[in-house]
């Protein structure tokens, strides 16, 4: 038995080696949501135009002020707002016109490289064949975790010190459970 679970052990923990390299550095990425957004990242740019340069705000103009940022967004359409400013949708985001001040400011909202998409993984948001492939890769997992348990004898085995790193591994989600989840 131990020779079966040996092989199946090393071949499936070869296999799924690629996809959990990828879940563990998302992994880390979404625990740290609080500090950054690992998705997409916030490109912010503005320029200073002289006051009255503007008058009419068509599309020929808003491309002229939109030619002016170093991020070259792409004009979508835009509208005057009763405060008195000019709001242009640019695709990933907006530029904010204000004719009298002469001020515009650039905000574009840009997927992270990388990070974007194998979140999208990570959280199995994609398409619904990658959740029967997540699915999958837990049973590897679970088989690979059991099974290891099983492939060593004696002291660094299930009986010996294989016994004690198990419980532990398994106390310390339950203290977190027990202790800060309520």
């Amino acid at each position: 038995m131990r020779r079966f679970l040996r092989k199946w052990h090393r071949d499936l923990g070869y296999f799924i080696t690629g996809i959990l390299l990828i879940y563990a550095v998302s992994g880390i990425a979404l625990n740290h949501r609080k500090d950054w957004n690992p998705d997409y990242s916030v490109v912010s740019e503005s320029i200073q135009l002289k006051k009255g340069e503007w008058k009419t705000y068509s599309s020929e103009e808003i491309g002229q002020l939109l030619q002016q940022f170093e991020a070259a967004p792409v004009y979508k359409k835009h509208f005057n707002s009763d405060e008195g400013v000019v709001k242009v949708f640019v695709e990933n985001g907006m530029v904010i016109f204000d004719p009298t001040g002469g001020q515009a400011k650039l905000e574009l909202l840009l997927k992270r490289p990388v990070f974007y998409h194998i979140n999208k993984l990570h959280m199995a948001a994609t398409l619904k064949a990658w959740v029967w492939v997540s699915d999958v890769l837990a049973a590897i997992l679970i088989f690979v975790a059991l099974s290891g348990l099983f492939i060593l004898k004696g002291r660094n085995g299930l009986t010996g010190r294989g016994l004690w790193l198990t419980l532990l591994g398994i106390l310390l989600p339950l203290f977190f459970i027990v202790f800060y989840i309520s």
